[in-house]
């Protein structure tokens, strides 16, 4: 069985930052591929049985494919794969766009490690592909934008799937909880069992930040909330928050949120008195 649909998607629609190409499924029982290069991403998930991938540059490793598993493949580079005799089932898509690099720069898409094999089933990648499939395969006006919003989903539950894979989650929720803290990046890397640039580089990896730069989001995130939900004063909140410094915090809320935090507070919440 196989299902295949091709999309051209308006021009006007490249401004979303993913736009799909392709989408489609089958199940494989026996199939030659002699490899190829195609000019955009594409995204292959294995949901059942096993087989090989190539890529690259000669001299080329044949890579083991077994499911749960995704590879990727980019544009410009040979690939090829093929399943055992046994067959696999597998769903894909094509697609392109600005926000392809920037996944290829969070870790998303790898060219070094095209294969992850996953530890659980795809069940959050399959029902996206089947709202996906259903998309491309709609007369709606819209499609375009349909099926653009679900390859950012897909990438999104791949981006957490490795991330919690790598034990990335974890990492994450210690900074969630320490953030207001005082302890230096060292210091947290010490919690944690490791060197400040093994943090730095998991930190990157789990988050697209720095240990510093997501510790400062974490912190001005809190504080938004807590100036729309509570009534203390912004040298409370500051404080509160992790800054000594109220009138420091006042200039670093006011250039990364673009308002004061009493700006902040009165044009986001309707009532109530300022702190």
């Amino acid at each position: 069985m196989v299902f295949a649909r091709y999309l051209t998607p308006a021009a006007e629609c490249g401004g979303l930052g993913l736009q799909c190409l392709g989408v489609g499924w089958q199940q494989v029982t026996r199939v030659r591929f002699d490899g190829r290069v195609i000019d955009c991403y594409g995204l292959m998930t294995i949901v059942r049985g096993a087989g090989w991938f190539v890529w690259g540059d000669l001299p080329r490793q044949r890579v083991p494919v077994r499911a749960p598993a995704v590879f990727v493949v980019f544009p410009g580079v040979y690939h090829a794969y093929q399943p055992d005799p046994g067959g696999w089932a597998e769903r894909w898509v094509l697609f392109d766009g600005p926000s392809a690099h920037t996944h290829e720069r969070l870790g998303t898409l790898n060219r070094d490690a095209p294969v992850m094999e996953l530890q659980a089933p795809l069940v959050g990648m399959e029902s996206l592909f089947d709202s996906l499939f259903e998309a491309a395969d709609s007369s709606s006006p819209h499609r375009d934008v349909a099926t653009s919003s679900l390859v950012h989903r897909l990438l999104a539950e791949l981006l957490t799937i490795k991330v919690a894979a790598e034990d990335g989650a974890q990492i994450v929720r210690y900074f969630d909880e320490q953030a207001t803290g005082s302890l230096s990046i060292a210091e947290h890397a010490r919690q944690l069992g490791m060197d400040a640039s093994a943090l730095r580089r998991e930190m990157f990896r789990a988050t697209g930040a720095t240990p510093k730069e997501y510790i400062l989001r974490a912190r001005l995130s809190l504080a938004q909330r807590l100036l729309l939900t509570t009534d203390r004063s912004v040298a409370e909140i500051a404080r509160y928050v992790g800054f000594s410094d109220a009138a420091y915090f006042t200039r670093l809320f006011s250039r990364r949120v673009g308002q004061t935090p009493r700006e902040f507070r009165k044009s986001g919440r309707p009532c109530g008195r300022e702190g």
